[in-house]
């Protein structure tokens, strides 16, 4: 299942969380390996510069820890990087600040601050920003030098006031941001500059285009709207989730998409489904911006209208079952398991990671699926030769094992102390290559595990 990929840089490398949820003082999380560790040496890829990045990271913690804060932050990084809408609550982001800053006295004072360092085709990036309750007090972008060499500052905002080159943002382009900010100071300049194509910098386009492009998030409820539709138009990738879904014995053999003329679709839909699209498509008909519509059920669409050249098409993914005798059964996306409907949303995503080079990141990779199927899945990805990378929030113990799956250095623990939230590597612990990580977790060597009291609910009836 692997095939060649270019090899271009576009690679997270650090994340900085500061009061924020449940993370009090600045938190780093980054993807940089232990170049002494052996194993796995193809889990680790080394990009244009030299620089060593690994391809892959599981987060571990116990329920309430802040795994999902983690999430959430880096989810906002990303919003107010490249989120624009002029016509917006100006307020947002000091109400966004008031509900998620980090509650307890200690932190009263302090800016809630981010910074994420990645790279993509033109070089690697440093974009920061903090707020206060007032707004967005700073917002920088610097050209990285990774350590190597001096940063160069592309852009910093204070406040509503921006100093930029003047080479690469001309004081008409200024005037443009500044009069933005002032309508709505919730903007970010980088979203604001990428949004309206503003300048032609390849370095500015390249640091927005990896945020917004290259970076993906699927929570717990990600809904994919467009999968189906995605499916019928990118053959690669169907062929891929095909190939995945014919080997991980859950006894489909192949998957196809039916193609139906909307006026076809309607004499045998049921009555309910009938009035709820017609009703919806006749609502938006006067738009013709919006003319797709998919049903959906449990995070995933049973089927997507679309429409193209005033012609409306029903399309439906179907999945081909093995039966006894070589019977093979046709059957719906509403006949299949919760899991299996959750492992559609996780394949494509392991795609993008492979054959689109994206950095993908999920929250509870493991929910409803089997840790046999996840850690294979994993290997996968980790065996491509791809530099993309799959970063996940996980309890599932199973899948450390440094002999077959992951790394030392692949692995991250999130703790929760006295409210406050830490984040380490399992880099930090003298680990020997033979040792198993999975019974050193269970067993507290590494913290970031539940601590239970005695539970006894159960009581004598007289």
């Amino acid at each position: 299942m692997q095939r060649k990929t270019n090899k271009t840089k576009k690679m997270l490398y650090r994340l900085i969380l500061g009061n924020f949820a449940s993370f009090a003082e600045q938190i780093q999380f980054d993807m940089f390996p232990n170049i002494k560790r052996e194993n796995f040496i193809h889990h680790v890829y080394n990009d244009e510069q030299g620089l060593p990045v690994l391809k892959g990271c599981a987060l571990y913690g116990a329920n309430g820890s802040g795994k999902s804060n983690f999430i959430y932050g880096l989810q906002f990084v990303k919003r107010f990087a490249t989120n624009f809408n002029l016509n917006g609550n100006p307020e947002w982001i000091v109400s966004f600040f008031k509900a998620n800053r980090f509650k307890l006295p200690i932190m009263e004072d302090m800016p809630m601050s981010f910074l994420l360092e990645f790279g993509n085709e033109q070089g690697a990036y440093i974009y920061t920003f903090e707020i206060t309750d007032e707004g967005i007090s700073e917002e920088t972008l610097y050209k990285s030098g990774l350590g190597k060499v001096e940063s160069a500052l592309i852009f910093q905002r204070n406040g509503n006031i921006l100093n930029a080159d003047t080479k690469i943002f001309t004081p008409e382009i200024n005037k443009v941001i500044e009069r933005q900010l002032g309508s709505n100071p919730s903007q970010s300049v980088l979203s604001i500059v990428g949004r309206l194509h503003l300048t032609d910098n390849i370095y500015v386009n390249d640091a927005f285009d990896w945020i917004a492009n290259k970076l993906e998030i699927i929570e717990v409820g990600h809904q994919i709207p467009w999968l189906i539709d995605q499916l019928s138009h990118q053959n690669e990738m169907m062929n891929f989730v095909k190939e995945v879904f014919s080997t991980v014995g859950l006894g489909i053999q192949d998957l196809s998409i039916k193609n139906e003329s909307f006026d076809d679709w309607l004499k045998h839909a049921d009555a309910e489904d009938k009035q709820t699209i017609t009703q919806f498509l006749e609502s938006i008909s006067k738009n013709p911006g919006d003319k797709n519509f998919s049903k959906m059920n449990r995070q995933f669409p049973l089927l997507t209208v679309t429409e193209e050249d005033g012609i409306r098409t029903v399309k439906e993914l179907l999945f081909h079952q093995l039966g006894k005798n070589g019977y093979i059964g046709t059957m719906e996306c509403g006949t299949q398991s919760t899991g299996t409907l959750r492992l559609l949303t996780l394949v494509p995503a392991i795609y993008y990671a492979i054959y689109r080079h994206k950095t993908i990141v999920v929250d509870e990779i493991d929910n409803s699926i089997h840790p046999i199927l996840i850690k294979e899945l994993i290997k996968l990805f980790e065996n491509s030769d791809s530099n993309g990378q799959l970063i996940f929030t996980t309890h599932e113990t199973a899948l450390l094992n440094q002999q077959e799956l992951l790394r030392p250095d692949e692995v991250w623990m999130i703790e929760k102390k006295w409210g406050v939230s830490n984040m380490y590597s399992l880099n930090d612990f003298k680990i020997h290559k033979t040792l198993s990580l999975e019974n050193g977790y269970l067993d507290g060597r590494f913290g970031a595990i539940p601590f239970l009291g005695s539970v006894d609910i159960l009581q004598n009836e007289d």
